[in-house]
C-alpha cells in the first residue's frame, strides 16, 4: 500500500485559513472602509459633529459583526460574497464621494 504524499492539500485543511484570513484582515480591512464612508452617510447632528463620532464610536460593533459573521457562517464562499459586496458598495460611494 501506497502512502499519501504529505505536500498534498486535503479539502478541510484549506479551510480554517481561509477563515482566519476572512475574520482578521478582511474584517478589519472592510471595518476600515465602512469607517471611511460612514461620515458621508450619517447626518450631521445639531453639534455638527455626529457625521465624525458615530463612525468612531461604532467601530468596535462593526467590527465585531463583520468577524462573528466570518467566523460562523458554514459557507466560506457566501462569506466571502457578502463581504466583497459590501466592500464594492463602499468603494463605489466613496470614489463617488472623492471624484465625484
Amino acid at each position: 500500500m501506497a502512502a499519501a504524499k504529505p505536500s498534498t492539500v486535503r479539502p478541510g485543511r484549506l479551510a480554517p485559513w481561509l477563515r482566519a484570513l476572512l475574520a482578521g484582515p478582511c474584517a478589519f480591512g472592510l471595518t476600515a472602509l465602512i469607517i471611511a464612508v460612514m461620515p458621508f452617510w450619517v447626518p450631521k447632528g445639531s453639534g455638527g459633529v455626529d457625521h465624525i463620532a458615530f463612525p468612531l464610536f461604532f467601530m468596535p460593533a462593526i467590527w465585531a459583526v463583520i468577524f462573528f459573521y466570518a467566523v460562523l457562517d458554514r459557507s466560506l464562499g457566501r462569506v466571502a460574497m457578502v463581504m466583497t459586496a459590501i466592500a464594492v458598495v463602499h468603494l463605489v460611494s466613496l470614489r463617488g464621494i472623492l471624484f465625484g
